[in-house]
């Protein structure tokens, strides 16, 4: 929790953060996010235009996480949670789930 007498700035807003992580359910999900400083209204606002389907699970994935990456048909990426459930075993691609889009996207290792 962020001290009273520090209250933190909302990024999108401009509003006061009051308790860091900022902390929303979001489709049965809990959310829970430390860095950017983000208000629970801001953050569901994102939630809902930003978010994108787990291809394995088909679950929700959140804006500002970390997600696994599958080469899909024609070259497509595909994004799956960061968990035992999801991630397949030996892939080697992770990435960053921003604003809609992959961030950050490497490839851990290279097989031969």
């Amino acid at each position: 929790m962020v001290n009273s007498s520090t209250i933190q700035v909302c990024q999108e807003c401009g509003g006061p953060v009051i308790t860091l992580p900022t902390m929303i359910d979001y489709l049965g999900e809990e959310i829970f996010l430390f860095d950017p400083v983000i208000c629970e209204s801001c953050l569901h606002k994102l939630c809902e235009n930003y978010s994108t389907h787990c291809a394995n699970c088909g679950g929700c994935i959140p804006p500002f996480s970390q997600v696994g990456v599958l080469k899909g048909d024609a070259k497509k990426k595909q994004i799956i949670h960061m968990t035992t459930t999801c991630t397949t075993a030996g892939s080697a691609f992770y990435g960053y789930w921003g604003k809609g889009k992959l961030r950050d996207f490497i490839q851990v290792e290279a097989c031969s």
